[in-house]
């Protein structure tokens, strides 16, 4: 009896966890762990878009007051991503094995992981919602010319 009240309690807590994490990305909230975006991903079928930084980079900082605040951008992130921020203070030897040179860089992954593009530097957020929009249409039309699965 007391293992089923706990398996109910952790499967409770599991659940809201994973609800929480869904809310936050849907808001517009940055992630900030690998594991957790590509969960939700999996989960939403969304794509994962990766906002890669670091504390002391202006363009980086530039790019979140500008480009990540644009509503036109926010609606994009929110409709078809995940939001994932990576910090090299943070995640530097994530960073490293990804041979992240350059920052600001923006990336972008399949719900399933598969990575589709890179953006090293700064992009304005007129540049980058149409980006987004172009990288959504692209990966539709691959989605759609896949063989069905038998």
């Amino acid at each position: 009896m007391q293992r089923n009240v706990i398996q109910g309690i952790v499967t409770s807590l599991t659940f809201l966890f994973v609800m929480t994490q869904t809310a936050v990305a849907q808001e517009g909230k940055w992630l900030d762990s690998p594991d957790e975006a590509a969960k939700v991903a999996a989960r939403s079928g969304k794509m994962i878009v990766v906002s890669v930084g670091a504390d002391w980079c202006h363009y980086c900082k530039r790019m979140d007051r500008e480009t990540w605040a644009d509503g036109k951008v926010q609606q994009a992130i929110k409709q078809n991503y995940v939001p994932l921020k990576l910090t090299d203070e943070r995640h530097h030897e994530l960073l490293a094995a990804m041979q992240i040179k350059a920052f600001p860089t923006t990336l972008v992954f399949t719900s399933d992981r598969r990575f589709l593009t890179k953006m090293e530097g700064y992009v304005d957020a007129e540049i980058m919602a149409l980006q987004l929009e172009q990288i959504r249409i692209a990966d539709g039309q691959r989605a759609t010319k896949l063989p069905p699965v038998r």
